[in-house]
Formats: structure tokens, C-alpha cells, sequence
């Protein structure tokens, strides 16, 4: 029997049912990607949880305080992710990978020099010169916080409408945007707001008295 070979034609439409039939997968595979890597954090995050429990444990209560750019311990509470870098140089976690959200363009740091001295900013997922992708709030102690403050969380663009957040007694909560309100700012009751201007880099000194008062309305 003769064999027939396919038209010109007959290939471009074939072709062309291939390239329709993955434009119209790609965005379900997107989604799915990113549901992985909400995921990943979530876990990411009850790890660091953990290992911040070791530490007060070791450390009277207290969690580990800021950094400076050049490394030097920095006091007061207020957004400090290089602070971070305590828990790798105490050995209560192995590698700086664990700060990184896959969904970022963050770079994670070789050792715990490189995430001390790292800039920060809360739009960290634009950056790639920054070695955490999530925000922490330095300077607390176990006894500020309780199941409805937040301590650190994913930084604003990780996630795009949504974000994870861990809280005071190490459990994980994703909070989810829309159009109107930012996931970020849907619910302040962890408090973890830097400033309402548009500058990133703005550090906030919070009074520890008052921490809670302004989100949570209780004195």
C-alpha cells in the first residue's frame, strides 16, 4: 500500500491544535505552580516558626533582635528580616534557603553573613539582591505575641492577592486580597503594616506598650 504523506497545510493545523490546546493548559499549570509554592512556604514558615521557639527557649523568652546593615545587633521592634541571620549562625536552622519563597526573585545567601548584611524592603519580591522573602518583626518577645499576632510573614509581592502569615503560637494562615484591599492590609490584627507611605525602605519603631492597640482596639 501507497503511503500518504501530510499536506503542508495538514501539519499547520495540527500545529495549530497543539499550540491551542497548551495556551490552554498553561494558566491551569500556572495555577497549580503557584498553589505549590503557597504551599511550600506555608511549611517553609512552621519550620522558622519552630526554630524561633528553640531560640527564646535558649534565650530567656526572647526572639532574635535586628541587625544593622554592617551586622551590628540593632534594639527596638520594627522590620528587621536581616535578623533572621541569628537562627543560622545558632545552628537552630541549617540552611538560608528556608527564607526564600520559590515564587520570588529572591537569591537565598550562601551563610548567614550574607542574609545579616542583606538590604530590605517590603516589596522583597521584585528583588534580587534581597535574602529573605519574608518580612519579620525583630525585637519581641514570646510574651508579646499570642494566636492573633503576626511576626512574620511573606513579603507583599511573593504571592501577588495573598500571603502567609505565621503567628504567635507558630500556626500558619494564608489571608487572601482582591481588587479593593491588598492581602496585606485586609486584616491588621498582625499588625505587621510598615507605614502607610510609599517608601519601602521606611522602618517603623513601634512602642511595645501600644503594639497591638492601634490593629486590635484593646489598651
Amino acid at each position: 500500500m501507497k503511503s500518504r504523506e501530510f499536506t503542508l497545510i495538514e501539519l499547520l493545523v495540527v500545529i495549530g491544535i497543539i499550540a491551542l490546546l497548551a495556551a490552554m493548559l498553561m494558566p491551569a499549570l500556572g495555577k497549580a505552580r503557584e498553589k505549590a509554592n503557597q504551599a511550600d512556604c506555608i511549611n517553609q514558615m512552621r519550620q522558622i516558626g519552630t526554630s524561633m521557639k528553640m531560640y527564646s527557649n535558649d534565650n530567656r523568652g526572647q526572639y532574635p533582635c535586628g541587625l544593622t546593615s554592617g551586622g551590628a545587633l540593632e534594639d527596638g521592634i520594627h522590620h528587621n528580616s536581616p535578623g533572621l541571620a541569628h537562627l543560622i549562625y545558632g545552628d537552630y536552622l541549617r540552611s538560608c534557603k528556608i527564607f526564600v519563597c520559590r515564587s520570588s526573585k529572591n537569591a537565598p545567601a550562601d551563610k548567614y553573613e550574607q542574609l545579616a548584611a542583606a538590604s530590605d524592603t517590603a516589596n522583597g519580591g521584585k528583588s534580587s539582591t534581597e535574602k529573605s522573602s519574608y518580612i519579620y518583626y525583630a525585637g519581641l518577645s514570646e510574651d508579646d505575641l499570642t494566636g492573633e499576632h503576626g511576626f512574620l510573614r511573606d513579603k507583599n509581592t511573593n504571592h501577588s492577592m495573598y500571603g502567609n502569615v505565621l503567628f504567635g503560637d507558630i500556626h500558619v494562615e494564608g489571608s487572601a486580597g482582591n481588587k479593593a484591599t491588598k492581602w496585606m492590609e485586609r486584616d491588621n490584627c498582625f499588625n505587621m503594616n510598615i507605614s502607610n507611605t510609599e517608601d519601602d525602605n521606611y522602618i517603623e519603631i513601634i512602642d511595645t506598650n501600644s503594639l497591638w492597640a492601634d490593629a486590635t482596639g484593646i489598651k
